[in-house]
This record gives structure tokens, sequence and C-alpha cells, in this order.
């Protein structure tokens, strides 16, 4: 004992202080990286959304072309501009079959003989495709809101 006051004692809280103090540092690291973390990962996760967005465009296509090639086969109309989608219902219906997507879609333009897609638009969530035959592109936007007013 030193003055009344046992020495043991303070060497121990200074002790636990210590650790007390690189225990909120190691804390306090471990947060800063998680939140520079934060915007890489949801960069990779929307890129990753933004490629099943263009695989479902993909085979979009393709089941706009088979339906496009049966319907020209048959005799039967393809394009119907005033529909949903800008094709027939029955095509509509059979591509959303064949294709298995999940967004919607938009027939832009045709060639001449109207059973060509020239262009389409194809919408899923947040993700939007479009789609150009010559030359050969499919482009990804990724929209989000962040504001939304309504007047009533």
């Amino acid at each position: 004992m030193q003055n009344g006051v046992n020495v043991s004692h303070l060497e121990d809280e200074k002790h636990n202080k210590k650790w007390l103090m690189h225990g909120l540092s190691l804390i306090l690291l471990i947060l800063t990286v998680i939140v520079a973390a934060i915007p890489g990962v949801l960069y990779i996760m929307r890129r990753a959304d933004a490629q099943v967005a263009l695989g479902n465009a993909k085979s979009l296509r393709m089941a706009l072309d088979a339906a496009a090639t049966e319907h020209y086969g048959s005799g039967k109309p393809f394009r119907d501009a005033s529909a949903f989608g800008g094709v027939t219902e029955e095509v509509w219906r059979q591509v959303i079959t064949d294709s298995n997507v999940s967004g919607d879609f938009w027939v832009l333009q045709m060639d001449e003989s109207g059973y060509e897609v020239q262009s389409f638009y194809y919408q899923e969530g947040d993700f939007t495709v479009t789609y150009l035959r010559e030359p050969l592109t499919y482009k990804v936007f990724y929209q989000q809101e962040f504001i939304r007013t309504y007047k009533r």
C-alpha cells in the first residue's frame, strides 16, 4: 500500500482502461471497413440483377423470333400496335410462356414484313433493357426512384 491506495488496484484499472480503448478502437475500425464496403457490395448486387435482366431480355428475343417464324409460316398476324406489348394477344402469351420472363416487354419497331423485331423495350423491376437488331445491341439501365409526389 502506498499512501493508503492499493498499487495493484491502480495498475489493474490502467490495464482495463487500456484494453477498453483497444477494444473500442478495434470496433471502430471494423465498423469503418463495413461502412466503406457497403457501396461496393450494393454495386455488385445491382450488377448481378442487371445480368439477370439482360439474360431474360435475350430469352425474350429468342422467343419473339420463334413466334414470328411460326406466325409467318402459318400466315397469322404477329404485330398489333394497339395491343399490350405491340404484338397480338396470342403472340404475347406464347412469348411470355416460352421465354419465362418476369417482366413486361414492348415491341418498338418491326421490319417491312412485319415479322422481324428490330427493337424492343423490356422492363423488369428497376431495370430496363433495350434491344436493337442492327447493330446487335442490348443496353441495360438501372432506375431508382428518389422522390415521388402525389397531387390529389
